[in-house]
């Protein structure tokens, strides 16, 4: 979920004109707390600042991604190479012969419960965008209200502005990693379709998210974290804002140790 989400922020930023390295500068509240966050945009990385104080660095040229755990003081890196062994386990995993018995068996079940199970699955993670046909200004810039929803578990109303140019090498690596996401999933029946759905209508949404309040709810617990642009600051990123904090310690990927289970 938390590599989804991540995903979800990385795909509104489009490609777009060439532009100067930016600073996001922003106001997020969660669990009742509100703290100043920042943000980082180059025409090689991205670091996002997330409102659980996890924070993400994307590496444009490896298409390496690196998580931060605040509460923690722990970081791990998921690698390209580890998103491709991914993909293929999931693969692997499909194709073999308790899957496809369990697959034999569900095609056997009366017509109306099979297509019960298969819109249980699907519902599950319905992806839904929409236009909500107002508008608003935040930080001097225009933005459109937008609703994205995931089945019963999220709720995110977002206002994108198409008036921030952004690095424009951005899109291309990210692209890749949407890719591979895609196929980690496509073998997943009702849920693949949903993730094919998720592309095709976040395309929609041309831009850069100015403001953002998500209400997840996951086994009756509901969180709400909101997050609205103060200031954008166009000029030279300080080293540090790639730089792993001190007194941060390295852990394994929780993708690294899903594949040492699955061998």
């Amino acid at each position: 979920m938390r590599i989804a989400s991540y995903s979800l922020a990385l795909l509104l930023i489009s490609a777009s004109a060439s532009a100067q390295d930016l600073t996001i500068i922003s106001k997020v509240t969660s669990n009742g707390s509100t703290q100043t966050s920042r943000s980082y945009i180059s025409s090689d990385r991205l670091r996002l600042s997330q409102p659980d104080g996890n924070d993400v660095i994307f590496d444009v040229k490896s298409g390496d991604m690196t998580i931060l755990d605040a509460k923690k003081k722990t970081y791990y890196t998921i690698t390209q190479k580890d998103m491709d062994d991914m993909a293929a386990m999931m693969r692997e995993r499909m194709n073999s012969p308790e899957m496809k018995n369990a697959m034999e068996q569900m095609k056997k079940l009366p017509p109306e419960q099979r297509k019960q199970m298969e819109q249980m699955m699907g519902g599950m993670f319905a992806f839904n965008v929409q236009k909500s046909g107002t508008t608003r200004t935040i930080a001097g810039y225009k933005c459109e209200n937008w609703t994205i929803t995931i089945g019963q578990l999220s709720k995110s109303e977002q206002c994108i502005t198409q008036d921030v140019k952004l690095p424009a090498r951005v899109w291309d690596p990210y692209k890749k990693f949407a890719d591979n996401m895609k196929s980690m999933m496509s073998a997943m029946g009702p849920m693949a379709k949903n993730f094919d759905s998720m592309r095709e209508q976040m395309e929609k949404m041309k831009g850069f998210p100015l403001a953002t309040t998500t209400t997840t709810t996951i086994m009756g617990n509901k969180t709400v974290t909101t997050s609205e642009v103060t200031a954008l600051d166009r000029g030279a990123i300080p080293a540090s804002a790639w730089a792993i904090p001190s007194g941060y310690t390295r852990v394994e990927s929780p993708m690294k140790q899903a594949l040492k289970k699955g061998k």
